[in-house]
């Protein structure tokens, strides 16, 4: 009798399809007799075959069929109504992500539940995507198992330029590049600037403003192609975008140029040792830019890239540069693996005096307590460390939290239905991670009396450690 099959859908672009490929290994491993089947769009799943782990793909013109199959368990990674519906029809011994309802969207899933509450709502936010797809499937959050492709230098010196990214505020524009390559080149580290279709024109450009006609393979190569090219570097500078995670995957060494609506901690590189340069604001890693101006972007330039893929090319490719180059309005990030096997991301040289950092590891321990209280020790040495560090900014955070509290204490006295639709983004910006989650988690619950108690008890105990 054949096994039933796993089901994942993720209808995103390339990218997101790459972040996909850790759950789909992991899935191997658990149910290495189960047959994978991946619903994704034919103009990102075809060119990543050669690539992907073993699964069967499926456009989304199937989704009818493989509604009336069974599965062992069925995964909704993505937002296209047609995979909640299917997700509503099809029979599955566990569903997790959105599915679709009577009343709307019900999501399944606590990590799913904390990943949908990101949206327009992910400052201070610390899971990478690629661990959150991961993170239900056992009660403990222990990714250590999951495996990376360990980093490889080809030894020849060369760096590649990946031109492209969804939107213009995620890149840099052709003069920057162009300035980038002449300056790569001139210091013996030939630049080849890669990028797809897309990028035909754009490459065209940077390679004639930078005199170097030979380095263009941009619209030239098939993802193949460009897979194999990438295993010929030393470094891929490249912005947020499906070749950087292309790269990442392959185990090439990357540093990602992270500016505008990007997020490194979310959608970054996922393999340890990888490098991350963001301008040292406060408002990186933002949903979408409400500054009416890319700041950001601005705080990169052309000699300060340059200088610094010149440092980490001398660098042992999993030691640290001897000497940084001076970055003004820059700071240098390393990706690593936590105790628990999650994503982390480190300043490079003296820590960061931002208190960003420290909060986003705070609020990821709450959540990571709300889904296994076991885990309280690491919340209380992160709560220690703000402590430490931030005493006045926890103090704050304190008082917000009891805010949300005695709002929803009222609500649930008062027989409240619901909360007000702004009820999350009314509240102070430092405790909006925490108010957009429990304003999901009560919608999603339909705003039972089981799920006002429970969110009451959950926040009650966080105001009392906070002091």
């Amino acid at each position: 009798m054949n096994a039933d099959p796993i089901l994942i859908f993720q209808l995103h672009r390339m990218g997101d399809l790459l972040l996909t490929f850790p759950l789909l290994l992991r899935l191997q491993r658990l149910w290495p007799e189960r047959p994978l089947w991946v619903v994704a769009e034919p103009q990102f799943f075809m060119p990543l075959t050669a690539i992907a782990p073993e699964v069967v793909f499926f456009p989304p013109s199937h989704c009818a069929t493989l509604a009336r199959a069974r599965y062992k368990a069925a995964f909704n990674l993505c937002s296209a109504p047609a995979a909640a519906q299917c997700m509503a029809t099809l029979r599955a011994e566990r569903k997790l992500g959105p599915v679709a309802g009577r009343k709307g969207l019900h999501v399944r899933g606590f990590w799913q539940l904390y990943r949908t509450a990101l949206t327009q709502n992910n400052h201070n936010n610390a899971f990478h995507w690629a661990d959150l797809h991961l993170l239900d499937l056992a009660p403990t959050p222990d990714l250590r198992a999951v495996p990376h492709a360990p980093l490889r230098r080809a030894g020849a010196r060369r760096v590649g330029l990946v031109l492209g990214a969804s939107t213009p505020a995620k890149r840099p524009d052709a003069d920057f590049w162009a300035r980038l390559a002449r300056r790569l080149a001139s210091a013996g580290a030939p630049p080849l600037l890669l990028g797809g279709p897309a990028e035909a024109a754009l490459g065209a450009t940077v390679a004639r403003k930078a005199g170097l006609p030979q380095a263009n393979t941009c619209g030239r190569l098939d993802l193949g192609q460009l897979a194999a090219l990438m295993r010929t570097l030393d470094l891929c500078v490249t912005p947020d975008t499906g070749p950087m995670h292309l790269a990442d995957y392959l185990g090439v060494p990357v540093l990602n140029l992270s500016m505008g609506p990007v997020h490194a901690r979310e959608t970054g590189p996922t393999a340890p040792g990888q490098w991350v340069l963001r301008a040292g604001m406060s408002c990186v890693g933002c949903w979408q830019c409400g500054r009416g101006r890319l700041y950001c972007k601005g705080a990169f330039s052309p000699a300060a890239v340059a200088d610094t893929v010149l440092a980490l090319l001398q660098t042992p490719c999993l030691g640290l540069p001897a000497a940084l180059p001076s970055r003004p309005g820059l700071r240098l990030w390393r990706t690593g693996r936590d105790v628990l096997g999650l994503h982390s991301l480190s300043a490079v040289g003296s820590p960061s005096p931002s208190c960003r950092p420290v909060l986003e590891d705070f609020w990821q321990a709450v959540f990571l307590y709300i889904y296994q209280p076991a885990l309280a020790p690491l919340l209380q040495t992160r709560l220690t460390a703000l402590h430490t560090r931030f005493p006045a900014l926890q103090t704050r955070l304190g008082a917000a939290l009891a805010q949300v509290c005695a709002h929803c204490a009222a609500a649930l006295r008062n027989d409240a239905r619901s909360l007000p639709p702004g009820f999350w983004n009314s509240q102070p910006p430092l405790a909006r991670l925490g108010s957009g989650f429990l304003h999901l988690y009560l919608q999603n619950a339909s705003y039972s009396r089981r799920a006002w108690r429970t969110a009451l008890e959950r926040l009650a105990d966080l105001a009392s450690r906070l002091g």
